[in-house]
């Protein structure tokens, strides 16, 4: 456990003893209530040094601000409470609908696990339950995030956001399918999820391209010390605001798709749509457009549809979903 909560543990435990106006807590009483909560969270018990040190810490902080009883004695022996006895360090900077909002938004955080940074802001959000004195339940009954947390690669997600976040030079093992490992040196940029896939955006040093590598791909990663090329020629919010997915062809434009939706389905995709750039200008006819560039990933979104939507245009998209289709055909011996 990290020794900051095993702090916040002992303040938790003072904080009570100081709040509790039905008796009298001597310092004997104190170390007692501490270590009783240490106990109970298998934790060792402390000394009497160390609660004289956290007594003076909880003073100290500014942020508290922690007033207690003076002169504080009964026949010579010193007690310690609150001098106000409304006071505690856990509700002086939060209110309850703000507590309520705190435990709501920590809930929601719990289901991002796997993401790069978790570990870490696990450790926060224990430490916060400490802080705060409440349990967080299990949100599995009450919402569910479009994630799959087996995907290969996942691991890499936190040494990766490390790399772009301190530019980094990498040399990584990767694996693309049905061809051999190979070595590449690389220069990350970017982290990007779609399809419930993630892919690295980085520089290639061996062509200095911009490419993107699924991190299931990735079979090691090693940082190396090499001068780290920096990207100044791409936003990548912007290269990937004309694209479905990730991926660009050689040499392609953006062009303007045209789609035609039954009747059923149109409502689905008005309400959820395909591309940030969709427009339905010929509502009468079910139509619906895009401008994007055509890619592998937008053949495979066309393709989802089934039988709900037919491309008008371009001719090129048009004639790639044709043979698609014969070869589906094909498979099913239609």
């Amino acid at each position: 456990m990290p020794a900051t909560r095993l702090a916040t543990l002992r303040y938790q435990a003072l904080d009570a003893c100081f709040s509790d106006r039905s008796r009298y807590y001597y310092i004997e009483d104190l170390i007692s209530a501490v270590n009783h909560l240490l106990s109970n969270n298998d934790q060792t018990p402390v000394s009497r040094r160390t609660i004289y040190n956290d007594i003076r810490d909880m003073e100290s902080n500014h942020d508290w601000q922690v007033l207690l009883d003076e002169p504080g004695k009964i026949n010579g022996r010193r007690y310690y409470r609150y001098l106000d006895p409304h006071y505690s360090i856990w509700r002086n900077d939060l209110d309850e609908t703000q507590l309520a909002q705190l435990k709501s938004m920590l809930l929601m955080l719990q289901q991002f696990r796997g993401l790069p940074q978790y570990e870490r802001m696990s450790e926060m959000i224990e430490q916060l339950q400490d802080k705060y004195n409440f349990t967080l339940g299990d949100t599995s009954q009450i919402i569910d995030f479009d994630t799959n947390l087996y995907v290969q690669g996942l691991d890499y997600l936190s040494p990766l956001f490390n790399a772009i976040l301190h530019q980094q030079v990498l040399q990584i093992e990767y694996q693309p399918f049905n061809k051999p490992i190979k070595s590449i040196i690389i220069h990350p940029y970017y982290i990007k999820q779609y399809n419930g896939r993630w892919f690295l955006i980085c520089k290639d040093n061996s062509y200095l391209s911009i490419v993107n590598l699924a991190l299931d791909r990735i079979k090691s990663i090693q940082v190396i010390s090499c001068p780290f090329i920096p990207n100044r020629e791409t936003d990548f919010e912007e290269h990937f605001s004309d694209v479905i997915g990730v991926s660009i062809p050689k040499n392609a434009k953006i062009e303007t798709i045209v789609l035609r939706f039954s009747d059923q389905q149109l409502p689905y995709v008005l309400s959820k749509p395909i591309h940030e750039s969709q427009s339905n200008s010929r509502k009468e006819e079910n139509i619906i457009t895009i401008k994007v560039y055509p890619n592998y990933e937008l053949i495979q979104k066309i393709l989802s549809f089934g039988s709900a939507v037919e491309v008008l245009e371009p001719k090129n998209v048009r004639k790639k979903l044709q043979e698609e289709i014969k070869k589906m055909q094909n498979t099913y011996n239609l």
